[in-house]
């Protein structure tokens, strides 16, 4: 991580990573998401499952485990390594999704923020360090920009001291200081989840479609009841990096 990618960390709460997954990666992983979509959560491996939202839009939750193809995205170097300077002194692949939205009109509610503080999901620097506590990168597989309901912020807000006044889980246009941030397939945002994200409001009609890969401090156990490993996991994985980067580790170990 450079100085420039720290600077602009520390100051928004995001930095964009143009071009880091090749072309072909991306057309045969967006494929293989519209094939899955068009099955049942039961002919996927546990624990991917597809949950159905309002207007048909829907997510593929623990997707990492759906279909090997995914686990291309786990150990991006470029994307690795951000994670390990900022996540303390270890990190973990905490959970993965996918989100695929539908039509005109859908958009993702603001929630998480700097104050009050989420032990789960949150940022501090100290001892010329940062540490975020939950940081995600986001893949999108097709170009996502403003008018197509792109991933948005309130810039800086991961270090915010105050509450949010338009409250949580709020429509993109009640805030005056949203940022969209819009990417094309290939490109990865990486955020700390202490900051306030939403998305704009989608008014093309463009079908949207990303992976979300969640990387915590490293002995944080699996998210919740709905977004965690199977058992057998890491035989799943395909090399010792990957299972390494997946694997929850001892706290007692580090010191």
């Amino acid at each position: 991580m450079n100085n420039k990618q720290k600077y602009l960390f520390d100051l928004q709460g995001y930095i964009v990573l143009k071009n880091i997954v090749p072309k072909k990666i991306i057309q045969s992983v967006e494929k293989l998401t519209r094939d899955l979509l068009n099955g049942s959560s039961s002919s996927l491996p546990e624990p991917a499952s597809i949950k159905e939202w309002k207007n048909n839009d829907k997510s593929i939750h623990n997707i990492v485990e759906a279909d090997p193809a995914f686990q291309y995205f786990i150990d991006i170097p470029e994307v690795i390594d951000i994670i390990q300077e900022i996540s303390g002194d270890t990190y973990r692949l905490n959970h993965t999704y996918g989100q695929f939205w539908i039509g005109i009109g859908n958009y993702t509610t603001f929630h998480f923020h700097g104050t009050p503080l989420v032990p789960q999901a949150s940022y501090r620097y100290h001892n010329d360090k940062i540490v975020s506590t939950l940081t995600k990168a986001v893949f999108p597989l097709l170009d996502c920009y403003e008018d197509d309901g792109c991933f948005a912020v309130i810039p800086g807000s991961h270090k915010s001291n105050f509450e949010r006044p338009w409250g949580d889980h709020h429509h993109p246009e009640v805030c005056p200081v949203i940022e969209p941030v819009p990417a094309n397939a290939g490109d990865c945002i990486i955020f700390s989840e202490a900051l306030s994200h939403g998305s704009t409001v989608n008014k093309s009609g463009k079908n949207k479609s990303t992976l979300y890969y969640c990387y915590s401090i490293g002995w944080m156990s699996d998210w919740d009841k709905e977004l965690y490993y199977s058992k057998d996991v890491l035989e799943k994985l395909t090399t010792e990096k990957k299972r390494r980067i997946v694997k929850i580790k001892d706290p007692s170990t580090l010191y």
